[in-house]
């Protein structure tokens, strides 16, 4: 019985293109990727965009084998750090077309948690577009949960299909998944996916469509022009939709960057040399703590040596850069975000010395909110 459903499955994606013409999110199979402007690099699904803004990294040997093609989705669902549960993160799109009142609505996916237990995703479907200071996942009520009770089939190599209808309230225009109230499971050290602590669980082939055959709207194709052209990954006052209506007081977000060149650390050191400590004084002395939305600290390196030693020493001299701010800004902590990106993102040519030499650095982004009328 499972081969036959299987087969079936397999069937439906790759033979199913009038189903898939009714497909409300974009780019459902992930394979369409980003070059992000930030890191001249692909980074990303193109149309899918995370809070806070970031990019995601998992260990190889963790990256379960897409159902179809090359990429997945990564939502964040844990951490092995304490303080996750207060910094909840998560993925969203633009739908293709809004939802109509009243209309049924089929979804489904396939589903991979890494050997880990299926506990349960949220979905959130709002007329809003979500940004890091108008989304509080604690104020919201998801618009439906799925659990394990949602899988009609296990597919193979740990990917299980969801299966889910629900009843649109009318002109929801963006999805947002991720877990809006903390698993039950606690991870451990080991259960880390990535240098940052973090636990995802993968989406791939995901679809959503009408049950009846409505007409598709239409601003089917604008909108997926709106989302591929949003080219930026942290930089968190960058929308997709541009037409928000204007409130009495708008958040808006201003990102710099500093950049601490690795000249100033010792040789495969990550202890901080007195010229650091003097930048990172001038960047605190400049701060405007009651403005700050976030800092996010990433070590880079460049492709030299292996990549596990690279990962080890980036997110090790971003930690130490870290825990001074930490020491020196108690009340900014909760806006701290930590990551070791390794050799993933150059901004300039490995093949070169001088290549190699911008592209070992830690990078901190302050990003701050301003309210206007």
């Amino acid at each position: 019985m499972h081969l036959i459903r299987n087969v079936f499955y397999c069937c439906l994606l790759l033979f199913s293109a009038d189903v898939y013409a009714q497909n409300l999110f974009p780019n459902p199979g992930f394979e369409d990727l980003n070059n992000c402007v930030e890191y001249h690099a692909d980074c990303a699904p193109e149309a899918w965009f995370n809070i806070p803004a970031t990019n995601h990294l998992v260990k190889g040997r963790l990256a379960p084998r897409p159902v179809l093609g090359h990429m997945v989705l990564l939502v964040p669902v844990g951490s092995v750090l304490q303080n996750f549960n207060n910094k909840r993160r998560f993925v969203y799109t633009l739908l293709t077309c809004p939802l109509v009142n009243g209309e049924k609505y089929s979804l489904s996916f396939y589903i991979n948690t890494a050997k880990k237990p299926f506990e349960k995703l949220d979905f959130y479907f709002t007329d809003k577009e979500p940004t890091l200071g108008s989304f509080n996942a604690f104020n919201k009520t998801p618009t439906f949960t799925i659990t394990s009770q949602h899988i009609d089939d296990d597919y193979k190599l740990g990917w299980k299909h969801i299966q889910y209808e629900f009843t649109a309230a009318g002109n929801e225009r963006f999805c947002v998944i991720g877990n809006f109230t903390p698993l039950q499971e606690v991870y451990e050290m080991k259960d880390a996916m990535n240098s940052s602590g973090d636990v995802f669980y993968f989406i791939d082939e995901i679809l959503l469509k009408p049950v009846s055959n409505i007409a598709v709207c239409a601003v089917y194709n604008d909108n997926i022009q709106k989302m591929y052209s949003q080219n930026y990954r942290h930089t968190d006052d960058v929308t997709v939709v541009k037409d928000t209506p204007v409130i009495a007081k708008k958040p808006h977000f201003i990102s710099d960057t500093v950049t601490i060149p690795s000249v100033l650390f010792d040789v495969n050191s990550a202890m901080l040399k007195p010229a650091i400590i003097k930048i990172l004084d001038s960047v605190i002395s400049k701060m405007v703590i009651d403005k700050i939305a976030k800092i996010e600290i990433n070590g880079h390196t460049d492709n030299t040596g292996t990549v596990t030693t690279n990962e080890a020493l980036s997110l090790s001299r971003a930690q130490n850069v870290k825990k001074y701010l930490d020491e020196k800004l108690p009340q900014v902590s909760a806006q701290l975000f930590v990551a070791g990106k390794g050799q993933n993102f150059p901004v300039a040519d490995n093949r070169t010395e001088p290549g190699r030499r911008k592209n070992r650095r830690v990078e901190i982004i302050l990003t701050t909110v301003y309210f206007q009328d």
